[in-house]
């Protein structure tokens, strides 16, 4: 039953009751000579059968009227009470239900979450693997880096002992070809000399 068919109906029904309840108040005033309240008060403790007891019909014509008024008017009641019982039922029901729909959904969204990080986390534990073989590498690249700038160095040094070698070896050539050129410069000479005697 929806909110508003809900309010068209109650709003009937208690206008029955509250119309039917002056009506039988307004009979009982009449045929017992009570005041208007006290009939009122007597319908409305009829009607929700609470029945006090403190006022009571005392010729038959009231008697047969309670016994009419009561088997009409204390159903009429309750099944009003049973709307909205059942009115309150359903909306419970209801928002159960779109609490249960939401829970679920939400567990889904969280379902979801999980197997994303569980990917998440596989995605990152390949990337740290490959990270750490990296890392290896790298450290093997920096050993032999390490190796050959060693090797570099050594090599640097030979070549710079090759180089005074050489420069020594290079004077020792220079000097012995001045010695030599000098040598016949003065045999030339010599000669020049000889010939020209």
């Amino acid at each position: 039953m929806h909110r508003k068919e809900f309010k068209i109906s109650i709003g009937v029904l208690l206008i029955a009751i509250f119309t039917t309840l002056i009506c039988g108040a307004g009979i009982f005033s009449y045929l017992e000579g009570w005041t208007f309240i006290d009939a009122f008060y007597f319908v409305t403790a009829t009607a929700t059968t609470v029945g006090y007891g403190d006022l009571t019909p005392t010729n038959n014509l009231s008697k047969i009227f309670t016994i009419i008024f009561s088997l009409s008017i204390v159903p009429f009641v309750l099944y009003t009470f049973s709307i909205v019982a059942k009115y309150q039922t359903e909306h419970v029901y209801r928002k159960i239900t779109k609490l249960e729909r939401k829970q679920r959904k939400q567990e889904d969204i969280l379902e979801e979450q999980e197997t994303e990080l569980e990917k998440t986390e596989k995605k990152i534990r390949a990337q740290k693997k490959i990270l750490n073989e990296q890392e290896g590498e790298l450290e093997k690249t920096e050993h032999k880096l390490d190796y050959q700038a060693k090797v570099n160095r050594k090599q640097e040094k030979e070549l710079e002992e090759y180089d005074k070698e050489l420069e020594a070896v290079t004077d020792v050539v220079g000097e012995v070809i001045e010695d030599q050129a000098h040598t016949k410069k003065k045999k030339d000479s010599k000669k020049t000399l000889a010939h020209a005697k």
